[in-house]
């Protein structure tokens, strides 16, 4: 049984995908599995991923209709049998280290996650050379969470997860922005987490990429079904908590709502936008504290 399984969800990816799987299989931590989930590929993407295969006896492949992101990781999770797993998206790479860098960073802290930095990738396809920084632990886990002074960013493909923690808690489907949703569940179950300030992934920003398309409408939705997700799960396992969360982690994401609605500069969307806040309002589900005092002031024109 391997040490370590890499969930690789795979679409439409055809000029950076030999990247990706070479940069996996030259790790210098050499016990993992690749589970690469193809999601409907209609490019050359499956090709690549049968010839990895065949070649090397460690990357398995699963084939599934379009079904997205999601969808796609948690189907990979279901069939991965290592006690520790790494999320990669198909478009990134990673450094010759990345594994063995976060298995011993987790090992030798016990820790439920450990995490590292990394690159946003434009043009240039290098990662920096290594630091060699000393990890730094948080006790409880939550703390990254809910302390500013913390803040690590909340993407799943540059950690290392137990499989036991994560077992229980799905991605939520077809929504943007899946990524803080999964880790404010995670964080709460998970006792400690180890973080090294080491760039050993390479996330690349394309023209498509998230980042860089426009705010709109459905992310905009994503971000309010993001919200209800999170109260849904803190309700159900950890109510004691949930204030906490929604005046630190909650209140970032209605930070976030509210610029990127503004600098959309779309009258519909700002309308929008209104009803959604009132309504996380009404349901006490936001509020203004956790906010700064500019924040605050924008929230009170979007509820008034």
């Amino acid at each position: 049984m391997p040490l370590i399984s890499v969930i690789i969800p795979v679409y439409n990816v055809e000029q950076h995908l030999k990247k990706c799987l070479n940069s996996v299989r030259k790790q210098t931590f050499s016990d993992f599995e690749v589970i690469c989930v193809n999601d409907g590929s209609t490019d050359g993407c499956a090709q690549i991923l049968e010839q990895f295969a065949a070649k090397d006896k460690r990357f398995k492949v699963i084939t599934q209709t379009n079904q997205g992101l999601s969808v796609a990781r948690n189907n990979g999770l279901a069939v991965a049998k290592a006690k520790h797993i790494a999320y990669v998206d198909s478009d990134d790479f990673v450094h010759p280290q990345f594994l063995e860098i976060l298995y011993k960073a987790s090992v030798d802290n016990d820790a439920d996650v450990s995490g590292c930095n990394f690159c946003k990738i434009y043009d240039d396809d290098k990662l920096p050379d290594l630091n060699y920084a000393k990890p730094k632990e948080y006790l409880p886990a939550l703390n990254v969470l809910m302390n500013r002074k913390n803040f690590i960013h909340f993407n799943v493909w540059n950690k290392l997860y137990k499989q036991e923690l994560i077992k229980d808690i799905p991605f939520v489907n077809g929504i943007y922005f899946e990524d803080w949703v999964y880790n404010c569940c995670v964080f709460a179950k998970a006792r400690n987490f180890v973080w090294v300030n080491e760039k050993l992934y390479g996330y690349r920003i394309s023209d498509n990429s998230i980042m860089r398309s426009s705010f709109n409408r459905k992310k905009l939705e994503d971000y309010v079904v993001g919200i209800h997700s999170v109260r849904k799960f803190y309700k159900e396992k950890y109510p004691e908590l949930w204030p906490l969360v929604r005046d630190t982690r909650i209140a970032r994401t209605v930070k976030m709502m509210m610029n990127s609605t503004r600098r959309s500069h779309n009258r519909n969307l700002l309308e929008e936008a209104k009803i959604a806040l009132k309504k996380l309002y009404n349901l006490k589900l936001i509020g203004y504290k956790g906010l700064s005092l500019p924040n605050k002031i924008k929230l009170f024109y979007f509820l008034h």
